[in-house]
């Protein structure tokens, strides 16, 4: 059995699969260096600096030193480091905005206390997931808990009009070893009608860019745009979501008390 096969046949990581065939040749963890050929050439941080995965921690603080060098600290053998490198290529201008934002928050308030802002860039850059729909309420009806609604009455729709896709390293980290109560952070946003009919490597890019700009203009200078998304409860993603009743666990699929503002 491959180092990766307990994970790559599981739900949660079969866009990972098709867009990295790869993965599935390698006998072990690949290095640094291996998963630097996923880059596309011309992945450069804001400041100009082409990415470069390197083995080893980082030498000062570490989005200071991804900024200024384009250096990205990636340990050998590492899920954390290598989910990291996967997201690079996935979403290379949004990872590249979001070291940005981290650099300029830090010079102008300091590394401590954290700032809500940073605090909202970093659960998104470990725990997001971006959720789009072409019906802005089926976004709303996840934003206000309505599970039933959104992964039973509407699971068809599931892959048609409304999907997840993965960006924080962490939760494809977590996913390695599930439970009830995984939990990430949703990330809604709207898409047109043919987004769906796109083939998967151009809807990554499609959202890399949408996602650098809204980011840009200040999608996360606060958490409020996030949401929790119980993570084996998206369609597909975990064999036991098939059956209805793993919905009615109202301890993982909590209620929301106070209604969230509409998107």
């Amino acid at each position: 059995m491959s180092w990766q096969s307990h994970f790559l046949e599981q739900g949660l990581y079969g866009d990972l699969k098709a867009l990295f065939p790869g993965l599935a040749a390698f006998a072990d963890f690949p290095s640094p260096a291996e998963l630097q050929r996923w880059l596309a050439a011309d992945t450069r941080t804001c400041s100009g600096k082409t990415i470069q995965f390197c083995a080893g921690p980082a030498d000062e603080y570490y989005e200071a030193q991804v900024l200024e060098t384009g250096r990205v600290p990636t340990r050998e053998r590492n899920w954390h480091d290598l989910f990291n490198a996967l997201a690079w290529a996935l979403f290379p201008n949004t990872k590249a905005q979001l070291n940005a934002l981290h650099v300029a928050d830090i010079k102008a308030h300091g590394l401590h206390p954290r700032t809500l802002r940073r605090d909202s860039l970093t659960l998104f850059d470990e725990c997001g997931v971006l959720v789009v729909a072409t019906d802005k309420t089926l976004l709303d009806d996840l934003r206000q808990h309505q599970w039933q609604r959104a992964f039973v009455a509407n699971r068809e729709r599931w892959g048609q009009s409304i999907g997840g896709y993965v960006f924080g390293h962490a939760v494809y980290e977590q996913g390695l070893t599930p439970y009830l109560g995984l939990t990430a952070k949703m990330f809604p946003l709207v898409v047109s009608d043919d987004f769906f009919a796109l083939p998967l490597a151009a809807r990554y890019q499609y959202l890399d860019k949408v996602l650098c700009q809204v980011l840009k203009a200040g999608a996360l200078d606060n958490k409020k745009r996030l949401s929790p998304l119980p993570l084996l409860g998206v369609p597909f993603w975990w064999p036991d979501n098939q059956n209805p009743a793993f919905y009615d666990n109202v301890q993982y699929f909590r209620p929301l008390t106070t209604p969230r503002p509409p998107l």
